[in-house]
């Protein structure tokens, strides 16, 4: 059996506009680096409702989950494992955050999603498995995926060309 230490929560939050929600460093530009809403979860919480108060607070917006496409393990985070649980979710209301508390929330349409902070990898392992199932034949992708996984894949195959 696999132990864990805590639930964190990474969301990919899409707009009715055909975008994606990142979140900028506190300070940083607009083409800074940048990541997904995510957090650990409270002590007790689903990580479906944690999923929902992370992006709230970080990012201003209300969401719906739409479903989970991944749950993992990931060791070595600085409060100890983590058992990830990776969400696309829908925006039903609520405005963009200029000031989060990690920085600014901001859209970005699918061909200029700015590269992923490179020591969040929890963040890039959960780009990866959605990128990883765009690949399958293109009806299936289209069946099986939502905009969050096809634009993912895009981001991730650009990020080949980004030197760290």
């Amino acid at each position: 059996m696999v132990t864990f230490d805590y639930h964190g929560a990474l969301v990919v939050v899409e707009t009715e506009k055909d975008e994606i929600v990142l979140i900028h460093p506190l300070g940083g530009p607009d083409h800074a680096l940048a990541s997904l809403p995510s957090d650990p979860c409270l002590q007790g919480e689903v990580p479906s409702i944690g999923a929902v108060r992370i992006v709230k607070e970080k990012t201003g917006l209300d969401v719906t989950i739409a479903r989970e496409f991944i749950t993992f393990i990931q060791e070595g985070t600085p409060t100890g494992t983590m058992c990830a649980h990776g969400f696309i979710a829908k925006i039903t209301g609520g405005e963009l955050l200029a000031d989060g508390p990690e920085g600014s929330a901001k859209a970005y349409a699918i061909d200029v999603l700015p590269a992923i902070v490179p020591i969040r990898v929890a963040n890039q392992r959960t780009w990866t498995s959605t990128s990883a199932n765009a690949t399958r034949s293109r009806a299936e992708a289209r069946r099986r995926l939502s905009l969050a996984g096809i634009c993912l894949r895009r981001w991730f195959e650009s990020l080949s060309a980004v030197s760290y």
